[in-house]
């Protein structure tokens, strides 16, 4: 009489399949972390642009009458008072100041390969002001 011996635990291949699943989860987890952390950066860039255009028509105000009256917008004021903070970012201003000033940040995101330019563009309103106003 031949007996039947009864199996108790996992074979060999059941063993090797759970490990595969789990290897594959692990990867995918692994994947969707990576791919959080590059949408963060990019968020954190995108808040420190808008930060370094609020910045830049921020610091036109005290002089708001010189720039509407006597010029000096095109030369050393954009290059140094309106420089951007952080050397990754670079800020763009129209060619001529005026009441409706269109200020555009651009900043490198090589994380992200969207194929997007990474940039933003605030309007910044200012009060008309005469040369009496200002006491010039």
């Amino acid at each position: 009489m031949r007996v039947k011996a009864i199996q108790s635990g996992f074979s060999l291949l059941e063993i090797m399949v759970s490990v595969a699943i789990a290897a594959i989860a692990l990867l995918g987890l692994g994947s969707a972390q990576l791919k959080s952390l590059q949408y963060a950066t990019s968020s954190f860039n995108y808040t420190m642009a808008i930060v370094q255009a609020n910045n830049a028509a921020e610091r036109i105000w005290p002089n708001l009458c010189v720039l509407k009256h006597g010029g000096g917008f095109n030369g050393n004021f954009k290059n140094t008072t309106l420089a951007p903070q952080i050397d990754d970012y670079s800020i763009t201003f129209p060619a001529n100041f005026n009441d409706d000033l269109a200020i555009e940040v651009q900043w490198p995101d090589s994380r992200l390969d969207d194929g997007l330019q990474s940039k933003l563009r605030i309007f910044a309103q200012y009060p008309t002001l005469s040369a009496a106003e200002c006491g010039l």
